[in-house]
């Protein structure tokens, strides 16, 4: 009675050893499955950069990237490289004249990676899009607006009131206003020059 009993419980150990280790390998492949996946990606960028270091366009090779980057997304959604590929992926679609694509993946990062250090510049360029490549001057002001309400205090957040304050303008005009603008904040330091004088 107590070999069978003795052999069962090293069969359960045996078994259990068996299980831990299939996770390991399993777990093993998954990272190295994901690992190939940025190889991959890390080779097709250098390739694309390459070419377009020589003054070429890699256009099979910048349509197998963009393919890369969307199939690293679906696999591994919460990955920091995801995010990441996303922002070069609608750079890209930007330099490709594509910019209502563009527009939805900055889109995309802003409203699914609330922690991503690029989310504030995928708002941006939405604004910047809309005003530059779209010429939707409405969208552009409510995309500058919303920036500015989520992030007053921003690097780039006074380039973003003056680019919201000249929406809309011709050149002329904001130098103009800007000409002016010196012009009235010279009388005021020379007024106060005079005061300081008496």
């Amino acid at each position: 009675m107590g070999r069978p009993i003795i052999f069962a419980v090293k069969f359960l150990r045996m078994k259990r050893i068996i299980g831990v280790l299939a996770a390991i390998v399993l777990l093993a492949s998954c990272n190295s499955k994901q690992g190939w996946k940025k190889k991959a990606i890390d080779d097709k960028e250098k390739s694309v950069m390459e070419a377009a270091k020589r003054g070429k366009i890699d256009t099979s090779g910048l349509k197998d990237l963009l393919v890369a980057y969307d199939a690293y997304v679906a696999a591994y959604p919460d990955d920091t490289n995801s995010a990441n590929y996303l922002f070069k992926e609608a750079d890209f679609y930007r330099y490709m004249r594509k910019p209502k694509k563009s527009i939805e993946i900055y889109t995309n990062i802003y409203n699914t990676y609330p922690n991503y250090f690029k989310r504030p510049y995928s708002l941006f360029l939405q604004g910047f899009i809309y005003e530059n490549e779209i010429h939707n001057l409405d969208s552009a002001k409510a995309k500058y607006e919303m920036f500015l309400q989520v992030y007053p205090n921003h690097p780039i957040a006074k380039d973003v009131r003056m680019t919201l304050n000249s929406l809309g303008k011709s050149p002329e005009e904001v130098i103009a206003e800007f000409e002016a603008h010196q012009k009235s904040d010279s009388a005021m330091a020379g007024a106060k020059d005079m005061k300081g004088m008496k």
